[in-house]
């Protein structure tokens, strides 16, 4: 009994061990998962939900986008070289006075506007600015006067002062980083400089002392081109970008090259230029417009679209006023003072206009240029002119007359409903302005009338308001807006007086400012879909495959260089010579470059291109004779250029055939040769024309690449640039005529271009 008992209980003790060391690991086993169940719940969450939907990894972040439209304010400083030199004789045993060119300096402030595209790491864009400047500067000379009978002091100065600057040009930048962007750009480039030159002589001469004071200020519009280089950085935000750059503007001659064999004074014109440092600040409007794909299947119940190229024409009213005045006082003449008083013009415009709209949202920007054939005209009161001559009464009037209007503007809308928008607008602005003077002279033996017009080009700002609205559910658009347009002062302002024993005479002539103000309608059709598109994919999903075009893309942005062969006729005429001059026909080579941008909605493109050409078509004139001089005149059109609208065709994928027509530019030279028995002279002069420019042309993609070849032919007309006449009197054989005739160029030239794929 005592073996079994232990045998037994050591069996029992076995059994009942394992019994609970089974139901303990379950319980262990169960307590554990519990546990782990508990956790994860906890931290993620339902199991079976996360088998369902398994967390993805964040799509990295997108570089910022340069493309956009924008709008800023710059500010700088300038300074200008004019290298001319001025050589002035006051008579014998004088020392010649001499002016060694004026150096200039003073600040800057301004606006720009202009869109980016971004292709890549490379960003081309347009751009057009206008600068308020102060840059002002004045060269002196003085001596002493020593002829026979006359002694005293003379003192002559030049002074020189740019009051605005203003380009169009197109920008080629690459970014090394995402918000960092170098750019190169260059265009056209136009200055208005007032020059006021100034001579007072002090003096005596046979035992009486006088002083003569003669005051000029005189305003002109040059045009040259600019080049530079800048850099740009997005300030955290990529919608505002501050940038720094560097413009060098050529503008080539300001004074006259005048050469005289009998006088001694000799003046060279030499080169104008003028250096500008300056920042700036930026708004861009988003990262790319609501619609950027030519043929995107619309969105049902998406709001219309105001995004597109636009073509359209406008007819309105204008009136103007010119606040100028005259006055003349001489108590030794009949009537002894006389005064001419300003101009109010009215009139009707009518023209067309080329431009772009971009769509953020119920925000809308655009560029615009537009052209108007004018009839704004109006003339001063007739006055009494005082008379230094017995028995001969005079009077004088004054007319101008707007022929030309054309801008070239950015815009900034709002939609308060899908079909309409309000805008501001501004930009730069341009008019061809025609002076009418007619002098009558009434004496016993006969009546004479001198009645001349002189053409002038003048630029200045403006700005405005308007609206739009969609006619219906088509592309057609209809406007309305008002324009104010500032060209300052076009004409010259002068001090003349003489103080003498027994003679006091004086002039004054006051500039006033001129203005335009334009209330005009229009209708355009815009290219492209009527409604905002669909997006063709989610964001930050993986893009398909591309599918083999089907058809090359004639849109983007590109750059290239021409050349050519121009031919020119001026065609004006002048009759008061026994030889007379019957115009001047020129021939010769054009190259230069262009820069643009392509819109493709199907088989029509639009777009709009900046050109600037240099060129050597030249040609002279037959003699004119009258009496014992000859006189022989030259022209040399040194540079031209345009701002253009394209409308074309794709009669294959591969061809273009397009038509243009936009705003024109020409800088000639006019040089004058005229020998005589008493003395020979040579003057040059730096004269700068506008006009308008059209024609027809044809492009070929030179294989699947983006390199474009064209072939086109553009004629460019400036209307009547010379100064006309007609002189007419009672008395006999004494009447003349000038005919300004009319200006144009043709050009036909051959082309190359490198566009950037979208």
């Amino acid at each position: 009994m005592g073996l079994e008992f232990p045998s037994r209980y050591f069996v029992l003790r076995l059994w009942v061990g394992g019994w609970l060391m089974r139901r303990l690991s379950i319980l262990v086993i169960a307590t554990a998962f519990t546990v782990a169940y508990a956790q994860i719940a906890s931290n993620t969450g339902s199991f079976a939900a996360d088998v369902a939907a398994p967390v993805l990894k964040a799509p990295p972040a997108l570089p910022p986008s340069w493309a956009g439209f924008y709008l800023g304010l710059t500010g700088g400083y300038g300074w200008k070289q004019d290298e001319f030199s001025a050589v002035t004789e006051f008579g014998t045993g004088t020392a010649p006075l001499i002016i060694d060119g004026v150096h200039s300096k003073g600040g800057v402030f301004g606006g720009y506007a202009g869109y980016n595209w971004q292709f890549g790491r490379f960003v081309p864009g347009i751009e057009i600015d206008f600068t308020a400047a102060d840059i002002s500067g004045t060269s002196v000379a003085a001596g002493s006067v020593s002829v026979p009978g006359t002694t005293g002091t003379v003192s002559i100065s030049m002074g020189e002062r740019v009051k605005y600057l203003g380009s169009a040009r197109a920008r080629l930048g690459w970014t090394p980083l995402d918000p960092l962007l170098l750019y190169g750009t260059a265009g056209l480039a136009w200055e208005r400089v007032d020059q006021n030159p100034t001579t007072t002589v002090i003096a005596s001469s046979q035992g009486q002392n006088f002083t003569e004071t003669i005051s000029q200020q005189t305003a002109a519009d040059k045009f040259g081109w600019v080049a530079g280089v800048g850099a740009e950085v997005m300030l955290g935000s990529p919608n505002w970008i501050a940038r720094v750059e560097y413009l060098h503007y050529g503008m080539g001659m300001l004074q006259e090259t005048s050469i005289s064999s009998q006088s001694g004074n000799t003046q060279t014109a030499g080169s104008q230029n003028i250096n500008v440092v300056r920042g700036g600040l930026a708004y861009k409007f988003g990262g790319e417009p609501v619609w950027t794909v030519a043929n995107a299947k619309a969105l049902a119940g998406a709001p219309l679209s105001w995004q597109g190229f636009y073509i359209g024409g406008h007819g309105g009213y204008g009136w103007a006023d010119n606040p100028f005045s005259l006055s003349i006082s001489s108590p030794a003449a009949t009537p002894p003072t006389g005064a001419l008083s300003g101009t109010t013009m009215r009139g009707w415009l009518a023209g067309a206009q080329i431009g772009y709209n971009w769509q953020y949202g119920r925000f809308v920007t655009g560029l615009e240029f537009d052209l108007s054939a004018a009839d704004i005209k109006g003339s001063s009161p007739t006055a009494s002119i005082p008379s230094t001559v017995p028995g001969t009464a005079e009077s004088s009037s004054l007319g101008h007359h707007v022929k030309y209007l054309g801008t070239l503007r950015g815009r900034l809308g709002w939609l308060p409903l899908d079909n309409v928008l309000l805008y501001g607008t501004a930009g730069l602005a341009w008019e061809r302005l025609e002076r009418n003077s007619t002098d009558t002279s009434v004496d016993a033996a006969s009546t004479n009338v001198f009645h001349s017009v002189d053409p002038s080009d003048h630029f200045g700002w403006v700005a405005g308001v308007g609206g739009e609205v969609m006619l219906g559910s088509s592309n057609w658009i209809g406007r309305l807006e008002y324009l104010h347009y500032d060209f300052g002062r076009v004409l010259d302002t002068g001090v003349f007086s003489l103080t003498q024993p027994g003679l006091t005479a004086s002039s004054v002539e006051t500039a006033g400012r001129q203005t335009i103000n334009v209330l005009r309608a229009g209708v355009s059709y815009k290219f492209g879909p009527q409604v905002t598109a669909a997006p063709s994919t989610p964001l930050y999903t993986k893009a398909p495959p591309l599918p083999a075009p089907t058809q090359q893309i004639w849109a983007g942005f590109y750059i290239g260089a021409h050349g050519g062969y121009g031919w020119k006729n001026n065609d004006f005429s002048v009759s008061d010579i026994d030889v007379p001059v019957t115009g001047i026909d020129s021939r010769g080579f054009v190259a230069g470059g262009q820069a643009g941008y392509n819109w493709q909605y199907g088989r029509v493109v639009g777009g709009v291109e900046v050109d600037g050409s240099a060129t050597g078509i030249q040609g002279t004139s037959a003699p004119a004779i009258g009496g014992v001089a000859t006189e022989t005149l030259s022209d040399k059109v040194k540079y031209l250029g345009t701002i253009r609208g394209r409308l074309g065709w794709t009669p294959l994928n591969n061809v273009l055939l397009y038509g243009t027509g936009g705003l024109a530019w020409e800088r000639a030279h006019r040089k004058s040769v005229e020998n005589s028995q008493f003395d020979n002279t040579i003057d040059e002069t730096a004269r700068d024309h506008f006009g308008w420019a059209a024609g027809a042309g044809a492009e070929f993609m030179l294989g699947s690449s983006n390199w474009i070849g064209r072939l086109e032919y553009l004629h460019y007309d400036f209307g009547q640039v010379e100064s006309s006449f007609t002189f007419t009197s009672t008395a006999p054989g004494e009447s003349s005529a000038e005919n300004g005739g009319r200006q144009t160029i043709n050009l036909v030239r051959a082309g190359l271009s490198y566009k950037f794929t979208p």
